[in-house]
């Protein structure tokens, strides 16, 4: 009986370790559902007030339009999706013309020659204006393009980001004029949605830790993991799973740091271009899922890139057992980016809106920060529960090679779908 009870002292540990994991899991699951929720509290929540300016220098606010549909339109002139919606809002404005629609650029970049010439290029006869009053922040609408339909009475009826078909459009308007009988209320004034740094500094903190478990990246993770533990030879200790994870954080927070450069310094030239990093992420997804795929032979193409990282990191001074683990930090930066771009593009204009070039590279950080301390929370979960996950791993590692080979060619092709 004793024996028995000492054999299962393993067992409950390792059980410990899985619990462990999948409450971790669950509790981000739980967080990212509920701070990706729109309408979190509230079925129909109060649009925030603003007063803004037209490109034509007419001054308004929200409320001069009580009783009528609005529809806002959160964009920037660079962004791809945000000009295919154009054609349907177009369409919109042909078919329901009593229909208040307001096109706001969020990027504090652009200036009102940009903006004109955008709205003289599709010839929209409605208001557009530059976000000077922080709509996009009072909206809580981190994506690009962002849709938000308000109802006469002033309520929020329908948001959602990304393209919006002119059917969807008419059906959310309609809706929302048909919901509201008899003569439209003043609604109470809603709270304002903090402004401050320290709100936009937990924003970009929370979107760091959400941004790790994006689903063109997160097929990446079971890869890391066996790679982690597979170089582990020794065994792993709380000081080397939280080294081994701040290697890898260093990779992700490197490729956001050039890409924020880069953002920085070049202006609505590189934000254009970025946006087809989907595509080229798309590809190089793909392509490592068919590596994955071939098993062995595919594989060996992983280690021949690491030997020469190790053999050129070696030459250099540096500590070639932590390269490859920074490079699997930088190619999982890069397929977070490849879905992620528009988040972590507005997060940059709101440190830019805030308080300019120092604010920004702060909000930059402190999302680093939550990808990091992600990456460095998977590394040590792994790192305690080596033994068990390390012997398994090894005999399920073919079937986990072809399984995640298979997610990530899926996950490239609908990018590559989402893009063309």
């Amino acid at each position: 009986m004793q024996d028995r009870f000492c054999r299962g002292a393993v067992p409950e540990r390792e059980s410990s370790h899985r619990a462990a994991l999948v409450l971790f899991v669950l509790m981000l699951s739980a967080l990212a559902i509920t701070a990706c929720s729109p309408v979190a509290g509230a079925a129909r929540p109060e649009a925030p007030p603003f007063s803004l300016t037209s490109l034509e220098g007419t001054s308004f606010n929200l409320s001069d339009f009580r009783g009528s549909v609005v529809v806002l339109d959160l964009m920037a002139t660079w962004c791809p999706v945000c000009k295919d919606e154009m054609p349907e809002l177009v369409q919109l404005r042909q078919a329901r013309p009593e229909v208040v629609i307001i096109t706001i650029s969020v990027d504090p970049t652009e200036d009102d020659t940009e903006l004109r010439a955008f709205k003289e290029h599709y010839a929209a006869d409605w208001r557009f204006t530059r976000d000077t009053d922080r709509v996009w922040e009072k909206y809580r609408e981190f994506y690009i393009p962002a849709i938000v339909v308000i109802e006469p009475q002033g309520y929020i009826s329908f948001r959602k980001a990304g393209l919006v078909p002119i059917a969807e459009l008419i059906a959310e308007v309609d809706r929302a004029s048909a919901g509201v009988p008899g003569e439209p209320e003043e609604p109470a004034v809603p709270a304002e949605t903090s402004t401050t740094p320290f709100g936009l500094y937990a924003l970009a903190f929370l979107t760091g830790l959400l941004s790790f478990f994006a689903p063109c990246a997160f097929p990446l993770l079971p890869g890391y993991i066996s790679y982690y533990l597979g170089r582990a030879e020794g065994g792993t200790t709380l000081r080397s799973s939280l080294k081994a994870g701040s290697a890898a954080a260093s990779g992700i927070n490197g490729i956001f740091a050039l890409i924020g450069i880069a953002v920085a310094l070049g202006g609505a030239v590189v934000k254009s271009y970025l946006s087809y990093l989907t595509p080229v992420v798309g590809v190089a997804i793909i392509v490592l899922g068919l590596l994955m795929l071939l098993g062995p032979s595919g594989m060996a193409v992983f280690a021949q890139f690491e030997g020469l990282l190790s053999a050129y990191a070696t030459k250099l001074g540096g500590r070639s057992s932590d390269s490859g683990l920074v490079m699997y930090g930088a190619g999982y930066g890069l397929a977070v980016m490849g879905c992620q771009a528009p988040v972590f593009i507005a997060l940059i204009f709101a440190g830019l809106a805030a308080g300019g070039a120092v604010q920004a590279i702060l909000v930059f950080l402190v999302f680093s920060l939550g990808m990091g301390c992600m990456m460095i929370a998977v590394s040590l979960l792994a790192g305690t529960a080596k033994r068990t996950m390390l012997d398994r791993l090894k005999a399920l590692m073919p079937y986990i090679n072809r399984a995640c080979g298979l997610v990530l060619i899926l996950v490239g092709l609908y990018f590559l779908r989402e893009f063309f």
